[in-house]
């Protein structure tokens, strides 16, 4: 009886042996495909994120990405752009114009010069874009305060803007898109002077442009 347990044991044994080498080196080609779908896809900081459009009824559980060059004028080399790594209030001042692209969150946004932006923009209060001021935004901005552009100022956008507060385009102010999917959506007033210039084709998601 002995003799017996100790033959079964041992055949159990190799059988066991056997099933664990079929699953390791059997098909070696079924382990590294398995392998390599367990990797982890990890951002592209690079990469720019545009959500789908306000209104289309598409999914906006995650972002669309857009390889480096995908944007027009100003933003076509917004790859080359740093990322933004100053304080909460993102100011430009006369003296010199500023570019970023990536996720940027700030406060507040203040523009006497230049400013490109390609990536996720979130403001927290007001926006800004004085006399001879001009904003290249491509991608998303979304602000919870207004966003005012006063005389002389050019607000360029090639994507979706959302203003919680106002929208205010004061005479001799310009507003233009670029490309044909973007879209703007105003919760608050929208405040446009007759004399103020809108140029493009978008998307009126609160129709209080027309």
């Amino acid at each position: 009886m002995k003799n017996y347990l100790a033959l079964f044991s041992l055949g159990l044994g190799l059988f066991l042996t056997g099933c664990q080498s079929d699953v390791t080196s059997e098909n070696p080609q079924e382990v590294n495909e398995f392998q390599n779908s367990k990797k982890e896809v990890k951002h592209d900081a690079n990469k720019l994120h545009m959500p789908p459009l306000v209104g289309t009824g598409e999914a906006i559980d995650g972002f669309k990405l857009h390889e480096p060059g995908f944007f027009q004028g100003a933003l076509a080399n917004c790859d080359s752009y740093h990322h933004y790594n100053g304080g909460e209030k993102l100011i430009v001042t006369e003296d010199a114009s500023q570019s970023y692209h990536g996720e940027i969150d700030v406060k507040t946004i203040d523009i006497h010069n230049q400013l490109n932006i390609c990536g996720t923009l979130s403001v927290r209060k007001d926006v800004k874009v004085n006399y001879s001021g001009v904003f290249n935004l491509g991608g998303e901005m979304i602000t919870e305060g207004d966003v005012k552009i006063t005389y002389g100022g050019h607000l360029v956008v090639e994507g979706n803007v959302i203003v919680g507060g106002d929208f205010v385009l004061a005479k001799g102010a310009t507003l233009e898109f670029l490309g044909s999917n973007s879209t703007i959506e105003i919760q608050g007033k929208a405040k446009i002077h007759n004399e103020a210039i809108i140029t493009g084709t978008f998307n009126d998601a609160s129709n209080k442009l027309n």
